[in-house]
Parts: C-alpha cells; structure tokens; sequence
C-alpha cells in the first residue's frame, strides 16, 4: 500500500513537472513570437525609410558632405606638405597697398576673441530660439574647430612654409562665423545670410591680401579648413528636422538616447 502510494506521488510530481515545463515553454514561446513580430516591424519600418525620398536626398547629401571633408584633407597635405617636400616655394607675404595696411589690419583684428564669443553666443540663441536639435553643438563645433584647426595647422607647418602661406586665424574667425550662421538661419533668411555673407567674408579675405597678412595660398587654406568644418556641422544639420520630430513626438526622447538605440 506504501508503495502504490508512493508511486502515485511521483506521478502526480511529473505530472507537475512535465506542466510546469509546458508552461515554460509556452512562455519561451510566446516571447519567440513576440520578439520575431518585433523584428518584423522593425524591418517594415526600416525598408519604408529606405523607399521615403526625404530619407534619399538626406543620406545622398551627407555623403556629398563627407566625400567634402575628404577633399579637404587631401588638398592640405598637398599643399602644405606634398608640395614643399617637392621644393615648392610659395612666396612671402607684403603689402599690395601700404596705405591700406592700417585699416586692413583694424578690419581683422574685429575678429579677434571677444567679439567671435559674443557672436558664437548669439548664434546659440538663435539655435535655442528655433529650438534646433544639434543647433548649438554645430555652431560652437565650426568656429572653435575650424579656430583649433588652424591653430594646430600653423604649428605643424612652421619652419619649412611661410608664416603667411599659411591659415590665417582671423579670416578663419570671419569666414567660419558666416558658415556658422547659415546652420542655424531660417530658410528664408538663407539667401541674404549667403549673399551678405560672400561680401564679407570676400572683404575679409582682401583686406589680409591687400594689408600683408596673409597670402593667396594662406587664405585659400584657411577656406579648406573652414569648408572642411562647414561640410561636417551641415551634415550633422541635415538630421535635425528628424530630430525635432522625433522630440516632439516625445520630448524625453533626446538625441542621447537615439545614439543609444543606434548602438
């Protein structure tokens, strides 16, 4: 009788066990789907972004930008690096016209480090005024790295070029400032932005020229850092609309966090 009973309890203990695990496995099971319909949204999704133009025309753009920055790191080494390991000498720098070189360097000087703050810091209101994701880190990114840049760039090719060869910080200050404002310009305001932009910056660049500060080639390499750093923060740019949509579908949904999921 003890054992007939005790074999009827480890029935009824496989039986608990044998349903215990056909629950489990319905449960791993359930989760399998799930996670497999999951992925299949997932994948609608992604192949829907891939066919919508906006999706097109923004990756076809921030390519064109990269394939940018890529020239301008080649057109650098050439020119401060290729060339004058190939004997290339570029010329030293002196004043086209004497009596403008008082005024010229006035005009430059305007560009020195207060007044590129105070204009960085009335950029980043703009960027917070029309609430523009990547806005603010565009704008300081441009000037202080096209301003780093040219930095470094001057005292890496120190000794075998011209100091006036070489990329001048106030026309990188004035031409990366008019750059910088185009970021964060309303689109309306764009062509004037550009247009009074090209005057100044043209300005600029003439009164280096005309006062002796820089040369031709110095200002034609301050231009590839600048535009360098102009292709990089525009593309990040490009991704800004998205951003504010996805924010205000969301406001706790941060770029941080979609960088996270990207991951």
């Amino acid at each position: 009788m003890s054992a007939q009973t005790d074999a009827r309890g480890q029935s009824g203990v496989r039986k608990g066990m044998s349903a215990d695990t056909d629950s489990m496995e319905l449960v791993e099971l359930e989760e399998a789907a799930l996670y497999e319909k999951a992925a299949t949204y997932e994948k609608a999704a992604l192949y829907e972004e891939e066919d919508d133009p906006d999706v097109r025309v923004r990756r076809d753009r921030t390519l064109a930008r990269v394939a940018v920055v890529g020239v301008v790191l080649f057109g650098l080494v050439v020119v401060l690096a290729a060339l004058p390991l190939l004997g290339v000498t570029y010329p030293y720098s002196r004043a086209v016209v004497p009596s403008l070189v008082d005024p010229s360097g006035a005009l430059l000087r305007a560009f020195g480090i207060t007044p590129v703050l105070l204009a960085v810091a009335a950029l980043t209101v703009v960027a917070l005024f029309r609430a523009l994701p990547y806005g603010i880190g565009a704008v300081i990114t441009l000037v202080v790295g096209a301003s780093l840049t040219t930095a470094a760039v001057r005292a890496w090719a120190a000794g075998w070029v011209p100091a006036s060869a070489l990329p001048n910080g106030y026309v990188t200050a004035a031409v990366s400032l008019v750059c910088a404002t185009t970021l964060v310009a309303a689109p309306r305001f764009l062509p004037m932005v550009w247009g009074l932009g090209a005057v100044g910056a043209t300005t600029v660049c003439a009164a280096a020229i005309v006062g002796g500060s820089a040369t031709i080639i110095g200002v034609a390499t301050t231009l590839l850092i600048v535009l360098g750093w102009w292709a990089g923060s525009s593309a990040v740019m490009l991704h800004s609309p998205v951003a504010a949509e996805r924010e205000a579908q969301n406001p706790f949904d941060t770029a941080a966090l979609a960088l996270r999921r990207m991951r």
